[in-house]
């Protein structure tokens, strides 16, 4: 039994929609281990990412999601200023910020030109997969 990211990028939906905070599967020759935050931790954001998603629903705005569990932030340690700050034009591609995985960094970039009207998730916020990281419009 193999999974695709797609497929395990689900299960973790799953498991924040059912408040669970560990799912872990063993098949011959396959395991996998998910770990979430608390529940009732993890449940108090919630409302709020979805309000906030909501608020975003306007034609022109456009939120830019986590792709993946992680922390975000504005900027690689190594440099000093934030890719991008509020009320900068970007344009399709352009990075935004990166996910922090462990010792990894994942590139958050625009899926479309606009304006960045705020960030939805604090500097050094831990993210779930989905969640709303940057509010653009235009």
């Amino acid at each position: 039994m193999l999974m695709n990211i797609n497929e395990i990028r689900q299960l973790a939906v799953w498991i924040r929609d059912a408040g669970l905070t560990v799912l872990e599967l063993k098949r011959p020759g396959f395991e996998l281990l998910i770990r979430r935050g608390e529940p009732g931790q993890n449940r108090a954001l919630e409302p709020a990412a979805v309000r906030i998603a909501a608020e975003s629903s306007a034609a022109s705005a456009h939120v830019i999601t986590a792709s993946n569990p992680g922390m975000f932030v504005s900027t690689h340690p190594d440099e000093r200023n934030s890719y991008v700050k509020p009320g900068d034009t970007v344009a399709t591609g352009q990075l935004l910020g990166l996910l922090r995985i462990g010792l990894l960094y994942l590139p958050v970039r625009s899926k479309q030109a606009g304006r960045v009207v705020r960030f939805l998730a604090a500097e050094e916020e831990w993210v779930g997969y989905g969640q709303p990281l940057i509010e653009l419009e235009g």
